[in-house]
C-alpha cells in the first residue's frame, strides 16, 4: 500500500495505518538539526533563506521553487506529507522592491500587499499596507482577473497532469490565502475588515461572490486533467481566545459560500474537504461541520484545543497535526513527550487521524528531543496497522 492509498484509507476511517509524516520545518530548524548531529543525505540549497520553510511533502512540479525535506524524512523513513498543488489567486502583479538595506526589504507582492521582510530570524513578513480599503479599490482590483486560467497552470501542465494520475502520494488543492474569511482579511487587513463587516457588509459579500466564482472556474480547469485527493480552505480565523468572528457572522458572511463551494466539489467526487485554522477552534467546529467540512488542520495544542474532547464530540472528523510543538525544546523532559503521545495513541486507535507537530517544526526544537518524539510516534503508527 503506497502513501496515497494509506492517506485515502485514513480519510475514509478505514482501519489502516496512517501516514508517518511531518508537515514541514523552519529552515533554521533543519540547519540546527544538522548542527546537532542529524545525518545529511542532501545538502540544503546554498541560497536558502533563514526565514523560509522546508516542506515535508514532495514537489508536484519539478520546476517549483519549493524546498522539500529529504534529510529528516530519510532518517525516520517518513512518508511524504500531502503535497500542495501550486496555485495563485493573486492578480499576478509584478513584485516590486520599495526599499532595502542589510537588515530588511520592503516590497509589494503579487497581491499588491506592501510587506516588510527582515533578512535574519524566522519572523513572517510584516504587513504594512493592503490593496483594498473600500468598494472603489475592489472594483479596480477585480479588473485584473480574467478566465484565462491556463496562465496560472504550470507551463508543462498537460504532461505534468498526465504523470500525476499515477502518483503514489496525496495532493491537496487550496490553502493560503483562499478562504471566505481568510482572503478578505489577506486583501483588506484584519482590523479594517472588522470595521467593513459592519460599515459595508455588502462589500464583503461581493468580494466572496467574486472570488468564489473565480476559484470555481480556475479549479474546474484543473479538474479537467487532475482531481486532487483533498481540498483545503484557509481561514486562520481564531486566536487563543477563540473565533475572530461570532457564530452569527459566520452564518451570514461565510456559510452560503461554503455550501456553494462544497456542492461544487461533490460534482467531481471530492469528499475530503478540510479547513486550515490556527488558534482555539473548538467553538468553530460545529459551524464547519454543519456546512459539510469534514477535516481540520493543525489543531494547535498551546491554544487550548483538547483533541480527545474534540474526537468525542466529532467522531467522524478527520484530524491532522495536534502534537504540541513545545515538547521538542531541550528543556522539556522525555516524560512530556510520552504524555503528549498518550493522547495520540488514543486518537490513532479511533482512526481518521494523521499525527504530527501542530504546524512547522520550530527552530527551538532540539534534534535529540525530536528524534525521541518521532521514533516513539513511528512506533505508535506502526502498531495501529
Amino acid at each position: 500500500m503506497n502513501t496515497r492509498e494509506r492517506f485515502l484509507g485514513v480519510a475514509a476511517f478505514e482501519k489502516v495505518c496512517p501516514l508517518k509524516a511531518e508537515y514541514g520545518y523552519w529552515t533554521t530548524t533543519v540547519k540546527n538539526f544538522i548542527d546537532q548531529g542529524m545525518p545529511v543525505v542532501k545538502e540544503l540549497p546554498h541560497n536558502i533563506s533563514d526565514n523560509g520553510t522546508i516542506s515535508g511533502s514532495v514537489k508536484i512540479n519539478p520546476e517549483s521553487s519549493v524546498v522539500v525535506d529529504e534529510n529528516v524524512r530519510s532518517y525516520f523513513s517518513l512518508d511524504p506529507y500531502i503535497a500542495k498543488f501550486p496555485c495563485t489567486y493573486s492578480p499576478l502583479f509584478e513584485e516590486k522592491t520599495i526599499e532595502e538595506d542589510d537588515d530588511y526589504r520592503i516590497y509589494t507582492d503579487q497581491y499588491g500587499i506592501t510587506l516588510k521582510q527582515m533578512k535574519t530570524g524566522t519572523a513572517v513578513p510584516l504587513d504594512l499596507d493592503f490593496p483594498i480599503k473600500n468598494r472603489k479599490d475592489f472594483e479596480r482590483y477585480k479588473e485584473h482577473y480574467d478566465n484565462d486560467y491556463g496562465k496560472r497552470l504550470p507551463e508543462n501542465w498537460k504532461a505534468l497532469s498526465a504523470s500525476l494520475k499515477g502518483r503514489d502520494y496525496p495532493i491537496r488543492l487550496g490553502g493560503h490565502p483562499f478562504g471566505f474569511f481568510g482572503l478578505p482579511r489577506h486583501l483588506i487587513g484584519a482590523e479594517p475588515l472588522f470595521f467593513i463587516l459592519y460599515d459595508d457588509p455588502q462589500l464583503i459579500r461581493d468580494i466572496n461572490d467574486f472570488f468564489l466564482d473565480f476559484v470555481m472556474g480556475y479549479w474546474g480547469a484543473i479538474f479537467e486533467d487532475m482531481v486532487p485527493d483533498c481540498v483545503l480552505i484557509w481561514e486562520d480565523m481564531a486566536s487563543r481566545q477563540g473565533s475572530l468572528i461570532s457564530p452569527s457572522m459566520f452564518k451570514e458572511f461565510m456559510e452560503p459560500y461554503y455550501v456553494r463551494f462544497i456542492d461544487f466539489f461533490t460534482q467531481y467526487g471530492i469528499g475530503n474537504i478540510y479547513v486550515d485554522s490556527d488558534g482555539y477552534v473548538e467553538d468553530l467546529l460545529l459551524l464547519w461541520d454543519n456546512v459539510g467540512v469534514n477535516g481540520l488542520f493543525p489543531f494547535e495544542r498551546q491554544a487550548g484545543n483538547d483533541l480527545l474532547r474534540i474526537r468525542e464530540a466529532f467522531p467522524g472528523l478527520q484530524m491532522f497535526g495536534g502534537v504540541d510543538k513545545g515538547i521538542l525544546t531541550r528543556e522539556k523532559s522525555r516524560s512530556a513527550i510520552d504524555d503528549e503521545l498518550l493522547v495520540v495513541e488514543k486518537l490513532l486507535a479511533h482512526g481518521g487521524y494523521i499525527p504530527h507537530i501542530d504546524h512547522h517544526v520550530p527552530d527551538d526544537a532540539h534534534w535529540e528531543q525530536f528524534k525521541y518524539y518521532r521514533q516513539r510516534l513511528n512506533g505508535l503508527v506502526d502498531s495501529c496497522a
